[in-house]
């Protein structure tokens, strides 16, 4: 099994590409090559379609779009050979939307404006950009704003869907935690790897050898600069932000990826890894024992639900708005029902962190939650265009750096999650007809 989290709140793929964005805003242009660079595409260019999914159109207008943001982001040259490395997976990404917003559509499943504009607000706030910069940052790029809209769209509704689908289908047996435990406690003393991925799926084998050279230039691309990050973020169709999956030991992923760390430095790349469901490009960030040096003392499982308004909110308006949250959460008992009462509120997101040393709680969350009860939600803590609301979901002694059961069963139902949302998504490519026109 891997270590994959599948990420259910908001647009965190999203905000994470626009944290790269702004980094990239002042230096791009002088990375660009120098070569000849095939101009836009004319007015009547835009309206030709690129891809054809079920009954609606991919202009390609969408794809330039599109492209414009995953080299932005990636920090690649906008030069004629990144653009044919990229399109195939820029394709697929803008293909994958389409299937997930018509699913949403189907399952009568919506997102509100507001709730896409909170986001691109929470995007300028958690970015230390001032309210109203992020569209002319991205018209400065050249990139319609629509495109980062899009991706919002998709994300919010795609997790609307998997959870509206999915989430009764989840079960990880009592025996399989305590196997999971018994393998974590064989494995002490012996190394564990601190690693990032990019996952390249392979659906249909007749692609295999284009999805593998997409894999290889992807590595070309990260030698000459392009951050594993930012790259991950734009092509790897795992649920981790940044193709972060946390510290891995042996049991956790397939043999020949343990293998492939085992050999490895903190620093170096594999090249891809092709398993039963795709290619793998894992990089190693750290290395260490299980067990090593981490003893922190009591811990607490905590969720976070943030209520972003935006900047031009009068002070009633957000009182009405705490009041709609904390209305719905009225009903709630547990973290589980929290977090699902939370994502029926517009503006609200939520987040969980698992065996947080409380010596490390920053004091102001302290404060609420130190003795708060489990199954009760504390006082807001203010933020400047946010409210953050927290509830304990539970409470750990000092496990001799081991995980708790709560956070081992956590990580496989997030495991088990992401595969049956792969599954889901990949369902939906092969009963739909999607033409190429390019």
């Amino acid at each position: 099994m891997t270590a994959r989290r599948f990420s259910l709140s908001s647009f965190a793929r999203s905000v994470a590409i626009i944290l790269s964005l702004a980094g990239l805003a002042a230096g791009t242009a002088a990375a660009q090559e120098t070569r000849r660079i095939p101009p836009s595409p004319t007015a009547q260019d835009v309206q030709r379609v690129a891809a054809v999914v079920n009954d609606e159109v991919i202009s390609l207008r969408d794809l330039e779009n599109r492209m414009k943001l995953a080299l932005l982001s990636s920090n690649l040259p906008d030069s004629v050979e990144a653009r044919s490395r990229l399109l195939p997976q820029v394709l697929r990404r803008l293909i994958d939307e389409h299937l997930e917003l018509q699913e949403a559509a189907r399952l009568k499943l919506s997102v509100s404006t507001a709730e896409i504009a909170t986001g691109l607000a929470t995007i300028e706030q958690r970015n230390n950009m001032q309210p109203g910069m992020f569209e002319p940052l991205l018209k400065s790029k050249g990139i319609d704003p629509e495109t980062i809209r899009q991706q919002i769209r998709s994300e919010l509704a795609w997790g609307q869907v998997v959870r509206h689908e999915l989430r009764n289908e989840l079960h990880v047996a009592e025996e399989s935690v305590d196997a999971r435990l018994a393998a974590i406690k064989a494995n002490q003393g012996k190394p564990e790897y601190l690693v990032a991925e990019i996952f390249l799926a392979v659906d249909n084998p007749r692609h295999e050898e284009e999805i593998r050279t997409l894999g290889e230039r992807l590595i070309e691309q990260m030698r000459q600069g392009a951050p594993f990050a930012a790259l991950a973020l734009q092509f790897s169709q795992t649920g981790a932000a940044g193709g972060d999956l946390g510290w891995v030991s042996e049991g956790m992923l397939d043999d020949r990826l343990m293998t492939a760390l085992s050999e490895m430095r903190p620093g170096q790349v594999t090249p891809p890894l092709r398993t039963a469901d795709g290619f793998h490009i894992l990089l190693l960030r750290d290395r260490r024992l299980v067990g090593q040096g981490l003893s922190n003392g009591p811990t607490v499982d905590v969720l976070t639900i943030e209520l972003a308004s935006l900047p031009s909110a009068t002070a009633a308006e957000r009182d009405t708005q705490l009041k709609r949250l904390r209305d719905s959460l009225a009903t709630g008992k547990s973290c589980d029902d929290f977090e699902k009462l939370a994502h029926e509120v517009p503006s609200a997101t939520t987040s969980r962190a698992t065996e947080v040393p409380v010596a490390q709680v920053p004091p102001a969350v302290q404060a609420l939650i130190g003795t708060l009860p489990i199954g009760t939600v504390s006082e807001p803590l203010e933020g400047s265009n946010s409210r953050r609301m927290f509830a304990v979901c539970a409470r750990h002694e000092d496990t001799g750096g081991l995980p708790s059961r709560d956070t081992i069963r956590r990580r496989m139902e997030d495991e088990q999650f992401e595969i049956m949302a792969r599954r889901y998504l990949r369902d939906l490519r092969r009963s739909a007809f999607i033409e190429l026109r390019i």
